[in-house]
């Protein structure tokens, strides 16, 4: 439960996909720069995070993500808590991230489900959405083809990226680039650096 957060505009990210993809890994790779993918994996319930990630124009943004329950084929609905802005005097704006894990193809396959869920269920016409295609490192098991996952990222408008929760770096644009069109500038429409549940962070994305 998240218990303490600065006062102000938030942003808030949902963070769904397949169990054992990478979701915690990934939010806490970005946020801390520190993971130890060889510490034990236990599932998620649910954890809030909360931090300052940059925007694409220099400036930062709050964000609180809410890393999800891993799913499966048989019950993928995000929780509709997660699909309103809640209370509209903080909460500015609502994006999802959508992870799957490139040697795992059940977990790509369940992206379809996923999406089909949140463009049924979400509260706005126009929600920013990215994909990102996790444990680019283990690209001897790939089971997930790039061309395959690029096409269905076209098909769908979403904006898809291949990464590590290994390699932080390969995490700063995808979340620049979110924070960015969940944060567009006055006038127009259009992400920020991090914190874990029950305290809030600061993270500098040096490119």
């Amino acid at each position: 439960m998240l218990r303490s957060v600065p006062p102000g505009k938030t942003s808030k990210v949902i963070v769904c996909g397949y169990e054992g993809c990478g979701k915690t890994s990934i939010i806490e790779q970005l946020i801390y720069g520190n993971l130890h993918l060889e510490k034990p994996i236990h599932p998620t319930i649910e954890d809030v995070y909360c931090a300052i990630i940059d925007n694409d124009r220099g400036g930062k943004e709050k964000i609180c993500f809410y890393d999800t329950a891993g799913m499966k084929p048989s019950h993928c609905e995000v929780p509709r808590a997660y699909l309103t802005a809640a209370d509209v005097s903080i909460i500015v704006s609502v994006g999802f991230v959508l992870v799957y894990a490139i040697n795992n193809k059940e977990s790509f396959k369940l992206l379809d489900q996923i999406k089909k869920d949140i463009v049924r269920n979400k509260e706005k016409k126009d929600v920013p959405i990215i994909v990102l295609g996790n444990k680019v490192d283990k690209q001897k098991d790939r089971q997930v083809e790039v061309d395959k996952a690029k096409n269905w990222a076209l098909r769908e408008k979403v904006k898809l990226y291949e990464v590590s929760a290994a390699e932080r770096r390969s995490l700063l644009d995808p979340f620049i680039f979110l924070t960015s069109k969940m944060n567009p500038p006055p006038g127009k429409s259009g992400f920020p650096q991090l914190g874990r549940k029950g305290r809030s962070s600061s993270v500098t994305m040096e490119l």
